[in-house]
């Protein structure tokens, strides 16, 4: 496997650690505004890395070696982390979406996404700009399967479309981090969708 690959590989696996977020509010910290402080703690944090990261020798020479080895150059040079965006976006949904449409979303970007770039990157098939339609089917069904488990009494209808959506928006090349663009754009859709 390619050098590029394997850092891909390992990055988008890190990814599925995402799903931490949503179970946090089903089963830990239920109330929405008790989630948002917490995420909204853990942005002030995430910030203040991405802040000092490469100015102070210490903690440089710990992302160089436990995390640089899934970074993409990018981020090396200074960009903000994937895991940065992970916490804006998902402070984001949480304030825009209600439960529990908002933690489905979260899900999807933790499932979905990961299994589009594993599968696209190892099964490529029929190109779509720079994603596969091979990921893109792995993508529309490991969000069902997270939505149709976490489906909170959601109709089934509800949740594919929440997927089709979220496999639509990790399919286009937005100039939005799809970190953000995922969940808030699934989430809003099953929710006008669920109140239609």
């Amino acid at each position: 496997m390619k050098q590029l690959e394997v850092s891909e590989f390992f990055r988008k696996i890190f990814h599925l650690f995402n799903m931490v977020v949503p179970l946090i509010h089903v089963y830990l910290i239920k109330d929405r505004m008790g989630m948002l402080i917490f995420l909204s703690l853990m942005l002030i944090f995430c910030f203040f890395i991405e802040v000092f990261r490469n100015q102070y020798n210490m903690l440089h020479k710990s992302f160089k070696k436990y995390l640089y080895f899934m970074m993409r150059e990018p981020e090396k040079e200074g960009q903000i982390t994937g895991a940065t965006w992970v916490f804006a976006g998902s402070l984001i949904t949480i304030i825009l979406i209600p439960k529990p449409f908002c933690i489905i979303a979260l899900f999807f970007l933790a499932v979905g996404d990961t299994f589009a770039a594993l599968v696209g990157m190892n099964y490529p098939f029929l190109k779509i700009g720079r994603k596969t339609l091979s990921g893109s089917i792995a993508c529309f069904v490991a969000c069902c399967m997270i939505g149709l488990l976490f489906s909170f009494s959601l109709n089934t209808s509800t949740i594919m479309f929440g997927a089709f959506i979220a496999t639509l928006t990790e399919l286009s090349s937005m100039k939005i981090n799809d970190n953000l663009s995922i969940p808030i754009f699934s989430g809003l859709s099953m929710y006008f969708f669920n109140i239609a």
